[in-house]
């Protein structure tokens, strides 16, 4: 059976693109490129206030440019990450933009919540240490975006498509019944947790993604001024994200600079990480529990999913400059401007309790009193 799995995983990343269905029954097309183009558009795209990088990145699309050009993007299997972050920028430069690039960003996001679109990545599901959750929730993020703040292509697709698309995505991002897909329930060194699989280990790096980029999704709603759907509120996706979290809590020291045991391989070596100070933690772990700060507050969560000493986070660490952290779209992402937000969900099963304190080493924290 190894054999086999490691013999399709050769066979589509040997082709730029193949087909797999998924247990859900989708067909899915992958690409072997898009790490490069993502990375660059990314950087380019975070944190801009010029309108003219928009324009830039909308001229290299893959539908308004010439097969070949450096950095077209848009056909890769990290594309929705950019596309998801053009939209939030192209937002908040609304009123920068003129007229013709108003319309040929309405045109790219159009083409970009098309699901024909979606590309995974070569062996992502095939292979149990690697999820598609990581490609999945970029495309969760990039439907909320264009559903609250692009009425024009809203028009277009139609609001029940998306929202269809944004609940297909929602589940696919949070299920445990997907087999090597989506997060898998399983024993780790804190007891059975939901957690996600990348870079062949049980990957805090990516289960903190999840939540970063669910957070960016909920976040759209209530920039819109919007309510946020129910099928965010299940039962199963909540305890699902809370799970995920409490074994972020178990692998990280407090300070979120560490996975411990998490980025250890089976001989103890430091496996999927970018140095011996595992230098890529603190991005990921202190925007993940803003999601889980803000469920908190809204009364969402309980406040025991805060493990005591453990995730707090509300700053980040500004001090860090190792692994991505010098991307400005990864910044975008990460919130590391500190721009605290807060999500209030409306009907919240308990009332909203707020405390705030500072915790130790000067990061300001939540403690929600019983």
């Amino acid at each position: 059976m190894r054999k086999l799995v490691f013999a399709l995983a050769v066979l589509f990343a040997a082709g730029a693109m193949a087909q797999s269905t998924d247990p859900m029954g989708n067909v899915w097309q992958r690409a072997n490129f898009g790490n490069a183009e993502a990375n660059y558009w990314v950087n380019q795209i975070g944190l801009t206030q010029d309108p003219e990088v928009i324009r830039d990145a909308v001229d290299h699309y893959y539908l308004n440019c010439v097969e070949g050009t450096p950095y077209r993007w848009g056909d890769g299997w990290l594309s929705k990450f950019v596309a998801n972050l053009v939209a939030l920028r192209g937002w908040k430069l609304r009123d920068k933009l003129d007229a013709n690039l108003q319309a040929h960003l309405n045109d790219v996001l159009t083409d970009a919540v098309n699901e024909n679109t979606f590309r995974l990545d070569s062996t992502c599901g095939l292979d149990q240490w690697n999820s598609c959750s990581e490609d999945f929730v970029s495309m969760l993020a990039l439907t909320a975006r264009v559903k609250n703040f692009y009425p024009a292509v809203v028009e277009r697709v139609g609001k029940s498509h998306l929202s269809t698309l944004e609940q297909k995505y929602i589940d696919l991002v949070s299920s445990t019944a997907n087999g090597w897909y989506s997060m898998v329930v399983e024993m780790t060194q804190d007891g059975e947790h939901a957690v996600m699989h990348n870079h062949g280990e049980q990957s805090a790096v990516y289960s903190g993604l999840l939540l970063i980029y669910f957070n960016q999704a909920i976040r759209a709603y209530s920039l819109a001024g919007n309510p946020e759907p129910v099928y965010y509120k299940r039962d199963w996706v909540i305890a699902t994200i809370a799970d995920t979290f409490k074994w972020l809590q178990s692998v990280s020291t407090s300070d979120g600079t560490s996975y411990l045991v998490s980025c250890m391989g089976y001989q103890g070596n430091l496996v999927s990480c970018a140095d011996i100070n595992v230098t890529n933690a603190s991005p990921q772990v202190v925007p993940s529990g803003r999601l889980i700060r803000n469920l908190v507050v809204s009364g969402v969560l309980p406040a025991s999913v805060f493990e005591e000493g453990k995730y707090y986070y509300d700053l980040f660490d500004t001090s860090r400059t190792a692994g991505n952290v010098g991307n400005r779209g990864r910044q975008d992402d990460w919130n590391v401007n500190n721009e605290t937000f807060q999500i209030v969900w409306e009907n919240a099963p308990r009332p909203i309790r707020r405390h705030l304190r500072s915790l130790s080493g000067g990061v300001k924290g939540l403690t929600v009193q019983p």
